[in-house]
């Protein structure tokens, strides 16, 4: 494996467990305020970061393209909502480690169909026998953390 792709690895590991914190956070806001609530005030902050770092120069793509862009590519925002607002409804019922092994098995499953069918111009990876053994242990692993 090389470096840049053992960082890249690392870099997810790393955001995985800030995953996990940001749904415990996100569920002790809620709290104070109410779920849409710390919803909108989490998004509102993740705005004004990426708002921040365009500002500052950060920039990789064309942001006036939007405005062609064909519209399912949009749902990332709708998805995104729903993440946060079941993280900060489970996590009082399944924990936060319930919460997050129910994310990753749904993450896995979907990932690989992605992977599978190239969809949205991914590079085509086809499931196979041990790709579905892994898929399988993580059900298991998710039942595991569940009890």
């Amino acid at each position: 494996m090389s470096l840049s792709l053992i960082s890249l690895v690392v870099a997810s590991v790393a955001v995985g467990g800030g995953i996990a914190l940001q749904a415990a956070v996100n569920t002790a806001l809620s709290r104070r305020v109410g779920t849409f609530e710390a919803t909108l005030i989490s998004v509102t902050i993740t705005w004004l970061f990426i708002v921040i770092l365009v500002l500052a120069g950060l920039r990789s793509g064309k942001l006036g393209m939007v405005t062609s862009t064909p519209p399912y590519l949009l749902i990332g925002g709708f998805l995104g909502a729903a993440i946060l607002i079941t993280a900060i409804t489970a996590v009082p019922r399944l924990g936060t480690a319930g919460l997050i092994a129910s994310f990753i098995v749904g993450q896995l499953i979907v990932a690989m169909l992605l992977d599978h069918f190239g969809a949205f111009g991914l590079r085509h990876i086809p499931i196979t026998p041990v790709r579905i053994a892994g898929a399988v242990l993580l059900l298991i692993g998710m039942r595991l953390v569940l009890r």
